[in-house]
Formats: C-alpha cells, structure tokens, sequence
C-alpha cells in the first residue's frame, strides 16, 4: 500500500486496479466517501482539471462505497485476492511485492525500509525455499523485522490487519482493532479520519507501515 501511495503522490494517478486496491484498503480503514472524493481529487487534479476528474473517476469511487451500480459494499482486497489475481503489468502499481516484483526490485525496497542483509535473507528464504514460494509467510517475517519482534501473534491474511497490527505495536495498545468492525467503520478509525485535516492523513499515510 505504500508503494501505491507513494506512486500515487509522485505520478498524481494510478490505473484502475491500483485504484480499486487502495481506495478499499483506504475505505477498510475508515476513510468516508466524502474523504475519499476529496483526496483522489487533491492527486489526480495535480495533473488534470476538475471538470475531468468528476466525469472519469468520481463516478467509480461514489461505485465502490456502495452509491452507485448496483449499490453492493465493496470490501478490500485480502492478501489472497491480491496475490492471486489481476497481476501488474507495464505502468502498473498494484499488486504484492513479494509475489510480482523481482529479486532485485524488492531488495532494493526491503533495505530502503531498513532491513539488514541478514534480514532480507530471512525474508528471501519464504520466496526460493525448495517448498516453494511463500509470500504471505515472507510478509509477516518482514512485518516481525520491521516492528522488531521475534514473532507475530497472528497470521497475516489482509492488508488492513497490517496497517492495523502496526498501528496496535507503534501505539503500544494492547491488541488491534477488530479488523470487520475497522472495516464498518467503528469509532477509534472513524476518529482518527475525522479529526485529520486531509494533509495530515497524507502525512501519515506516507509514514505508516503499508507495505503489503
């Protein structure tokens, strides 16, 4: 989600699917329609009128809160989903790095976020072992590198329980926020979205652990 984000704010665009993969994930972790509307307008209008951002894109992300169409609560996209479907290609964004980025791409990213040799081998040996690739087992060693613990107390299936996992370590709470009542926009996530000025969310969302 970081590299989206990041891609997002350098290119002020992103192709359909890494629209639909990072608006839910946003969407997941409390952003209103309203919010949504008004940051993928301050990105996308860096580099095209408003006029044509309400005519192109408004319409799809009214679509995927449920307010237009056939009206259905679209949910975030889980790691499987991700891993499993829609795979990038040329100008693309979305996707999993440890699934669809080569070796070299995803060193290069894993030492950018701070890992060591060492631990980039750790995190590598879930991708070349001899019983195969494991991407989601090689996410969770890189969450446990990062947040600095021997090992997590979860097993990691979505992006959401990610953002939110490293929420409840980096705040020092005692467990995570349910992620379904996260996801039904419950208060705590409700709270931080609303209260935020629309800068402040990009700050953070530049800062958080988003690396699914």
């Amino acid at each position: 989600m970081r590299h989206l984000h990041q891609s997002l704010c350098r290119e002020h665009h992103l192709k359909h699917f890494g629209r639909l993969q990072y608006g839910l994930f946003l969407k997941s972790i409390g952003l209103s329609l309203e919010q949504a509307l008004a940051f993928w307008r301050s990105e996308f209008t860096k580099k095209m009128d408003v006029e044509r951002f309400d005519k192109h894109y408004s319409y799809n992300i009214r679509h995927s809160y449920g307010r237009e169409g056939k009206r259905a609560d679209y949910t975030a996209y889980s790691c499987m989903k991700i891993i499993l479907t829609n795979p990038p290609s040329a100008g693309d964004h979305h996707g999993c790095p440890f699934r669809h980025w080569d070796e070299a791409h995803l060193q290069q990213m894993l030492v950018a976020h701070g890992l060591s040799q060492k631990g980039c081998r750790e995190v590598g040996g879930f991708l070349s072992g001899r019983e195969g690739q494991h991407y989601q087992l090689a996410c969770q060693k890189y969450f446990e590198l990062r947040h600095g613990i021997a090992s997590a107390a979860f097993s990691l299936e979505h992006p959401t329980q990610f953002y939110l996992e490293s929420r409840r370590i980096r705040e020092g709470n005692g467990e995570a926020p349910d992620m379904q009542e996260e996801s039904e926009g419950e208060e705590e996530t409700r709270m931080l979205m609303d209260d935020a000025a629309m800068d402040e969310f990009v700050s953070e969302m530049d800062s958080q652990d988003m690396d699914t």
